[in-house]
């Protein structure tokens, strides 16, 4: 029995994506089209103008429809970035007990999922909404770092749940984008956790990483260790800022400074290299001038450097800072800056470079696999949803589980 075809979409600030693909058992992804459109009615992730949203979405769709030569269908996965998402650790357990309902007795499966169903359960507020809660380790009596109790004797039981939660407008709004397209939005992805699932192994998992996406409005991001996902966020900052620095600090209209980022951009400031002078043309009303290659190239390091430093900063205050073996992966439209992960080894002092996308056919690796990497991700995401039948936990399901821990989304 072939893969079903399944279809990821990611509303960003800067371009609307739509990807198709298949995942065969073994886990490899199978591309069968693409489709992407400037966005329009977005901004930091949000909807500010639904119908102008509602036609890039559908053109998006219409374009992947066109480049595959197959229906989408009626069912879409989201990957949401943006939305303030966060994450929380939250613990829960229960006692165990013996047959005559004394303190301590041997762990049993039933015990195991008890403690799951109580760690599960976080309350959040009404402004915010579940999106994913991922499984830790265990802890038996106080001794953590349990990957399977059963069968172990202990009198109390607890296990760990990283919730990622977003603002609950935000997602409702992009679903609600969906349903008027019209398709139905299958589930919803954190689109950090999607560019995690597309570019991480397993190897880089256990050693500890960072997966930053690099969005147009917002910058998401994934701290693993130890197999697990322990931090994960997203931040209202991304490469429309770092044009409207341009802007504002070289006075350029939009356009030029876009143009000018995309051609001569760098976020690193080499003072060794020569000084350049840079021709912009004259348009929409602003005269052409010269700049010189230091002026842009101080502007684009201030911002990238402080969105590297913001997300530092978290990862420091949860005592993860030391534990970034495999070190930074980038993803999203701006890793393509030139000089972005020279910046990143800098701010982290850890590895850094482009995240390259695993297990995958029919789109580059490198270049076009960064920047759909939500959406890759996304299709991956959605094909272990699939796996909730006994008889189709195969290969993919095992795959799946040897690179979140056995956590589902």
């Amino acid at each position: 029995m072939s893969a079903p075809l399944l279809t990821a979409l990611e509303i960003g600030t800067t371009t609307v994506k739509v990807l198709m693909a298949e995942v065969r058992e073994d886990g490899v992804l199978m591309v069968a089209g693409t489709g992407e459109c400037e966005s329009r009615g977005v901004r930091k992730g949000e909807i500010i103008d639904f119908e102008l949203a509602l036609g890039a979405v559908r053109r998006a769709l219409e374009d992947a429809e066109t480049n595959s030569r197959r229906s989408i269908g009626e069912k879409v996965y989201l990957a949401a970035s943006g939305g303030r998402s966060e994450s929380r650790l939250h613990k829960g357990g229960i006692p165990i007990l013996n047959e005559y309902d004394e303190a301590g007795g041997e762990i049993s499966s039933e015990d195991i999922e008890h403690a799951l169903d109580v760690a599960r359960k976080v309350p959040l507020a009404d402004d915010r909404i579940r999106l994913h809660t991922l499984q830790q380790h265990f802890d038996v009596d106080g001794r953590g770092g349990i990957v399977n109790p059963a069968g172990m004797l202990a009198e109390d039981l607890k296990v760990g749940m990283l919730l990622i939660h977003g603002r609950r407008s935000t997602v409702e709004n992009l679903k609600r984008l969906m349903q008027n397209v019209p398709v139905t939005c299958a589930d919803a992805a954190f689109g950090g956790l999607c560019s995690a699932l597309a570019v991480l192994t397993p190897e880089q998992k256990r050693a500890g990483s960072v997966v930053i996406d690099l969005g147009g409005g917002t910058t998401d991001f994934v701290v693993t260790n130890v197999g697990l996902v322990q931090l994960a966020g997203s931040i209202a900052v991304g490469g429309d800022h770092v044009t409207a620095d341009i802007c504002s600090g070289l006075n350029l209209n939009r356009r030029q400074a876009e143009k000018l980022k995309k051609e001569s951009g760098n976020a690193i400031i080499n003072r060794l290299a020569g000084e350049q002078n840079i021709s912009i043309p004259a348009e929409g009303g602003f005269s052409g001038r010269v700049v010189r290659s230091s002026a842009l190239h101080a502007i684009i390091n201030a911002r990238m450097e402080e969105t590297f430093q913001l997300i530092a900063e978290q990862i420091e205050e949860n005592g993860l800072s030391g534990v970034l073996s495999a070190g930074i992966l980038l993803t999203g439209g701006g890793s393509a800056m030139e000089g972005v992960a020279d910046l990143a080894r800098q701010v982290f002092n850890a590895p850094a470079h482009i995240g390259r996308v695993q297990e995958c056919t029919g789109i580059s690796t490198k270049g076009e696999g960064a920047r759909f990497a939500a959406v890759l991700g996304c299709v991956r995401y959605a094909a272990s949803q699939l796996q909730d039948e006994p008889k189709t936990r195969s290969t993919l399901r095992e795959w799946f589980s040897s690179l979140w821990g056995g956590s589902r989304g």
